[in-house]
């Protein structure tokens, strides 16, 4: 699969770079070792695919200090923001791929994630850009795949082609059921997830976000 979007920003600091180097290693999903020690392990899982600058992560990580938390962010400047809050609050419950969640969902055993989400995805807007938006039927049929059944899948989005497309695709999808009492609940952020520094600049430039929350019933 062909990753779109920046996967660098400006030149990292020496200790964002050294944790890069020497923390990232350590708690990398690409460690083999590392990553069957985990998914042999019968602890809850929550995955988050796009994780920015991680603040959501560490967040949960402290609110549920008993379960995983599965990282995945193709933007090297997240993750290394991301290493240094680990770090800094020594965190040890968090874990991260550098990479592609498309590919990385493909790695997973059937029913091994308790909960999911992908927050803000990159909207590509532009019609000839559909293909290059993560929310597309095979990804939500790969993510259905592992997570566990009644699960819960977040997604959510602050431009209007993107919420559009995101139920869209998945009231197409029979693997998922749309949990809602009222749709004024789409606008109401869930109680897990903090303000992020994206959502605080989105709220400045007063864009409307929605959020989903959809149960997972493995119906196909």
């Amino acid at each position: 699969m062909k990753l779109f979007g920046r996967k660098k920003g400006r030149k990292l600091s020496l200790r964002k770079q050294n944790l890069m180097d020497i923390l990232l290693p350590s708690i990398s999903l690409e460690n083999e070792v590392l990553f069957q020690k985990i998914f042999n392990s019968d602890v809850q899982k929550f995955l988050e695919i796009g994780f920015g600058y991680g603040e959501n992560l560490i967040r949960l990580s402290k609110e549920r200090p008993e379960w995983t938390f599965l990282g995945v962010e193709p933007f090297v400047n997240g993750v290394a923001s991301l290493l240094e809050s680990i770090d800094t609050e020594k965190i040890s419950n968090i874990y991260i791929l550098n990479g592609d969640g498309r590919d990385f969902l493909t790695k997973l055993s059937e029913d091994s994630i308790t909960e999911a989400c992908v927050l803000f995805p990159d909207p590509w807007q532009k019609s000839r850009h559909v293909s290059r938006r993560i929310i597309q039927q095979e990804f939500l049929n790969n993510m259905s795949k592992i997570l566990k059944k009644n699960s819960t899948l977040h997604l959510s989005s602050d431009h209007p082609k993107a919420q559009e497309w995101i139920l869209k695709s998945i009231t197409n999808n029979k693997n998922y059921d749309w949990d809602i009492e009222n749709i004024y609940d789409c606008y109401q952020k869930p109680k897990i997830f903090g303000e992020t520094k994206y959502m605080k600049k989105s709220i400045r430039e007063m864009r409307k976000a929605m959020w989903f929350k959809f149960r997972n019933i493995k119906e196909c």
